[in-house]
């Protein structure tokens, strides 16, 4: 044999490939930021930035003179400081050429009598705030790491469960997938254990795990393989499948009812204590008008100081000139994502105001229920932007406070879950049907669900079993007798 003729020999090739990524520049992750905050967080987004940033200040009430002289000052900008800014101009934003930004509520006649209507007190709950130390404490020394933490954190439900996956979050932070599933796995061994978890299921598991049950235990073998029997307490199911005895699984039962199945429950409650809504209709000669309450957030306006820098970047040092475009720009950047957020809102207020309009008016007591996607279609925006627009807001309408989430329904992203409902729903209360009863009701309407499924999708929509559900049907005057 030659001994040439035993090497494949090395070939060098040169591809091309089209992939598609989202990144998203800092200007946008803050326009995001801004608008998924209600009015209380961004107080404190801008309190924050006016302590960070020397190019951003409130407008201060000055003498008209002054003002007027200061105006025609910081108006005459040379073509050298135009072509260092280039976009920077504000003028795009104000049609009137003003630098400032100006409250909704400069009218004193529609400010009075609402500017001490509503309670400042801060929209975090406890837990939220202790696992904001916590993520700090955890990953402050890598700015990636805590922005990826922070960012699960926004992600939470109310019950502190998570619904992304680490590849949908890397696609949106533009980092490492690894990376994602590293930070929600310590995420998940903090206090409350089981917090970022993906269902109730492996929150339950992750609990057994930090109390040294692995998974050959039988505690987190019925989890993993039995968890709809579980639910149902099937004990002599769980016995046969697993080659267990029925008291140790009784055991284990009694360990597992220790656990929290929703550990981060009310994650993002709202104190109850008065909420400031970000959203008001008000009626004006006869017909009710969207109104954005930002009462709490003044009149802003890009600092003539750090302008002077760039106006006259001939007597300061090269650093400071630097300096001062990144602040001007980030400046920049953030009166244009509130005014973003303004119009947003404001376009979603008209829009459920008109979708709405009898329950507003109090013509009817019914809420027409809405879809985000239809909303999204109906404004030209993606889904995704409506429900950050959403979250955690209040509109004030002549019939009540509410939660903007509550016109939203909460199946939208799921039919199936709708189909389940609907079977459970048209059941007979007395005999309601099991989970696999459901499961077989799906197959007639040419759906194929498990069991498992079915008993998850349950879960989601918080129906108890049909064993509770029966009990809780039952008149308190019946004996409840051993089936």
């Amino acid at each position: 044999m030659n001994a040439s003729s035993a090497f494949t020999p090395l070939r060098l090739e040169t591809s091309l490939k089209t992939e598609l990524t989202l990144h998203l520049t800092q200007e946008m992750r803050q326009r995001l930021e801004i608008l998924q905050a209600n009015i209380l967080s961004l107080e404190h987004m801008l309190q924050t930035e006016l302590e960070q940033n020397p190019a951003l200040e409130i407008v201060q009430d000055e003498p008209d003179e002054k003002k007027e002289t200061e105006l025609t000052e910081t108006n005459e900008v040379t073509q050298e400081t135009q072509e260092a800014l280039k976009d920077t101009a504000v003028d795009d934003y104000y049609p009137d050429g003003d630098d400032s930004y100006p409250s909704p509520y400069t009218q004193a006649a529609e400010q009075d009598d609402r500017e001490n209507i509503y309670s400042a007190a801060p929209d975090r709950s406890s837990l939220e705030e202790q696992m904001l130390n916590a993520i700090t404490a955890e990953f402050s020394k890598s700015e990636e790491d805590f922005q990826i933490a922070k960012y699960i954190l926004d992600l939470l439900d109310d019950d502190g469960f998570l619904h992304q996956t680490p590849e949908q979050i890397a696609l949106y932070l533009g980092c490492e997938q690894n990376k994602v599933a590293e930070i929600r796995d310590k995420i998940t061994r903090m206090e409350p254990v089981g917090i970022a978890a993906y269902d109730i299921r492996e929150a339950l598991i992750i609990q057994l795990n930090t109390m040294s049950y692995d998974d050959n235990s039988v505690e987190v073998r019925i989890l993993k393989e039995c968890f709809s029997e579980l639910l149902q307490q099937r004990i002599t199911s769980i016995g046969n499948k697993l080659r267990i005895p029925q008291k140790r699984i009784v055991e284990a039962f009694e360990l597992i009812a220790t656990l929290d199945p929703k550990p981060g429950r009310n994650f993002h409650e709202i104190p109850s204590r008065t909420v400031q809504p970000d959203i008001s209709l008000i009626y004006r000669q006869n017909k009710l008008k969207v109104t954005i309450n930002e009462g709490p957030i003044p009149p802003l306006r890009l600092s003539r100081r750090v302008r002077e820098i760039l106006d006259n970047p001939k007597i300061y040092k090269k650093e400071d000139i630097e300096f001062a475009k990144r602040k001007l720009e980030s400046a920049k950047m953030f009166i244009k994502g509130i005014l973003q957020r303004r119009e947003t809102l404001s376009r979603l207020g008209e829009e459920l105001l008109m979708r709405n309009y009898d329950f507003f008016s109090g013509r009817s007591s019914q809420i027409v229920s809405l879809l985000m996607k239809d909303i999204a279609e109906a404004l030209s925006l993606h889904p995704s932007t409506i429900s950050r627009a959403v979250k955690d807001k209040y509109i004030e309408t002549p019939v009540g406070i509410f939660p903007l989430k509550s016109f939203f329904t909460k199946t939208e992203h799921n039919p199936l879950l709708t189909k389940v409902k609907t079977i459970i729903d048209a059941e007979d209360k007395s005999t309601p049907f099991t989970d696999a009863q459901i499961s077989k009701k799906l197959q007639e309407m040419g759906i194929k669900l498990s069991r498992r499924t079915v008993a998850k999708y349950r879960m989601l929509l918080n129906i108890p079993d049909c064993f509770q559900r029966k009990a809780l049907h039952r008149p308190h005057n019946t004996p409840i007798t051993p089936s």
